[in-house]
């Protein structure tokens, strides 16, 4: 089985990317929606409120996820400590994920961080999808309701769009314009044919 890396910088359209991969039957790990399931396990909320403070859990005695959003995201020392919370339990759960899809020809991970993190390490080959700034900041505020300055600073916590360029091995564009069903099928067969 390969393990295939797929990524994009906020707001490029990399969950839409990687539904379609799943339309073509390939599995899909998503690493945020399993972070977030391991952000509500009793042992994870109780070192948040530990490093965070109690004021990242809400009514419900659940994570805030906007509240420790605003924390993070303007606070580099603040994310480092969240990302060396989560990251370790994300690996741990995507080598156990990985066990169940064994007999897959190939199978894609989604994460926005994949090269921040050093995640792509552990993939044959990486996926990465684009978008322009102003198109993925467009993106952002619509889907999340935030400000523009909200979505920039996220974006700063991530590396260029060019730096991840250079990396990977495969480009997806999605700006709204290039054809994107093409450029995928043309991904998914190199894939399959690779020896």
């Amino acid at each position: 089985m390969k393990r295939i890396g797929l990524t994009g910088n906020i707001g490029t359209g990399k969950t839409t990317i990687a539904r379609v991969f799943e339309v073509f039957g390939v599995p899909v790990y998503h690493a945020d929606i399993h972070a977030r399931y391991l952000l509500d396990t009793e042992s994870v909320k109780q070192q948040i409120v530990t490093q965070f403070g109690k004021k990242v859990i809400n009514t419900q005695n659940q994570v805030d996820r906007k509240a420790l959003a605003e924390i993070v995201f303007n606070d580099k020392e603040k994310l480092a400590e969240l990302n060396s919370l989560i990251h370790p339990m994300v690996e741990e759960d995507f080598a156990l994920w990985c066990e169940k899809h064994k007999n897959e020809y190939y199978i894609l991970h989604e994460a926005a961080i994949l090269f921040e993190s050093g995640f792509n390490k552990l993939f044959d080959s990486t996926i990465l999808v684009t978008a322009p700034e102003e198109l993925c900041v467009a993106r952002v505020m619509s889907r999340d309701g935030i400000t523009k300055e909200m979505v920039l600073n996220r974006m700063r916590n991530q590396w260029s769009q060019q730096k991840k360029m250079e990396l990977a091995e495969y480009i997806v564009v999605n700006d709204e314009q290039s054809m994107v069903i093409p450029q995928l099928l043309a991904i998914h067969k190199l894939l399959h044919d690779e020896k």
